[in-house]
């Protein structure tokens, strides 16, 4: 038998649904159907029960995340459903009242960490990106920021901290090694050099002198479900500790090419003002943190991406982030802002 790296996406899918069906005996459900939808970081099944519902399992993908990181996901989501009327996913414990099941497969690496969340129907906010989706993603930013700042989580939980440009502990920064150096030409490395000096500035001062509350971490439009007028957010995966600066940035970053971006941008900040004051300093901030964010996923798809993955190959992606540094540093050639206030961009 192959090993399982060794598979291709369809052969490891298969192996994981073994996993899946071990993992969903250990809930009270009466399970109908069984179906792999997403193969990404994690792999996820829709499962259908005979009452009627549908869940969504996530069986983790190998990770160094400790029990504990999760724990801080799943708290902060429960934290967010009893306290709060925002619209995120919920989590279903299993029949032991545990939010993570442990599940395995004598041919799959490791036991994978597997959590129910109840299914979301609609389609990605990136389907439907329009000023009244961005509005309420801007509204429930605020709110999540807004219970972000005053939660007091259990005792023991190890979060994130976003207070550094790779602030993932468990991730090998890879992008600067000699191997790579087909992707990061040293042309672009000066320019990805001078961008991180300031970037690495920026979230050394958030740090010191913002409030730090409970992040979502990756609010993109593909975290945000929308069915007829609701959008709803997921995948808490990466909740984090930061200024609620930082979630603003990752929420509109992956917009920030399309032509209509200035629109989405202004009704997502007409959202946030209807919760919280908007939480940008000044001119430039965002962008720096959209930067920031982006050097940090240049990372990521040069660790673990090919050339067959088109726009996101780690040449085509690196090309792009680099056209967008080059931008902002054109846009902002002065460092740091000559004063703090209330900024636009």
């Amino acid at each position: 038998m192959k090993p399982f790296s060794d598979l291709t996406e369809l052969g490891r899918a298969r192996r994981m649904r073994r996993v899946a069906e071990r993992a969903v005996q250990s809930y009270n459900l009466a399970v109908t159907r069984l179906r792999c939808v997403a193969t990404e970081t994690n792999t996820i099944f829709r499962v259908d029960a005979a009452d009627g519902r549908s869940f969504a399992l996530r069986v983790g993908a190998l990770r160094q995340d400790t029990d504990v990181d999760v724990a801080t996901e799943l708290a902060w989501v429960a934290a967010l459903n009893r306290d709060t009327e925002l619209p995120v996913v919920h989590a279903f414990p299993n029949r032991d009242g545990e939010f993570i099941t442990f599940a395995g497969d004598d041919d799959v690496p490791e036991e994978r960490r597997c959590v129910m969340f109840g299914w979301l129907f609609g389609r990605v906010l990136d389907d439907r990106a329009a000023p009244s989706t961005y509005a309420r993603l801007g509204e429930i930013a605020a709110g999540l920021a807004r219970h972000g700042q005053g939660w007091k989580p259990p005792t023991g939980l190890q979060p994130l901290v976003w207070d550094r440009i790779f602030h993932y502990p468990t991730e090998a920064v890879v992008m600067f090694d000699p191997d790579n150096r087909n992707v990061m030409t040293p042309a672009r490395l000066r320019v990805f050099r001078k961008v991180m000096d300031r970037a690495e500035a920026e979230l050394a001062r958030l740090r010191d002198t913002q409030p730090r509350g409970w992040l979502h971490g990756d609010l993109n439009p593909w975290n945000a479900m929308v069915n007829r007028a609701r959008v709803t957010v997921f995948d808490f995966e990466d909740v984090t500790l930061g200024p609620p600066v930082q979630d603003v940035a990752t929420a509109l970053l992956y917009g920030r090419d399309r032509s209509d971006y200035w629109d989405l941008r202004q009704a997502f900040q007409d959202g946030y003002e209807q919760v919280l004051p908007w939480p940008v300093e000044y001119d430039g901030q965002l962008e720096l943190l959209m930067a920031a964010r982006s050097i940090n996923f240049v990372n990521y798809v040069i660790r673990t991406g090919d050339e067959a993955d088109g726009e996101y190959s780690p040449a085509a992606y690196t090309a792009r982030v680099t056209k967008r540094l080059e931008r902002y540093l054109s846009d902002f050639p002065e460092w740091p802002p000559r004063q703090l206030g209330r900024g636009k961009s």
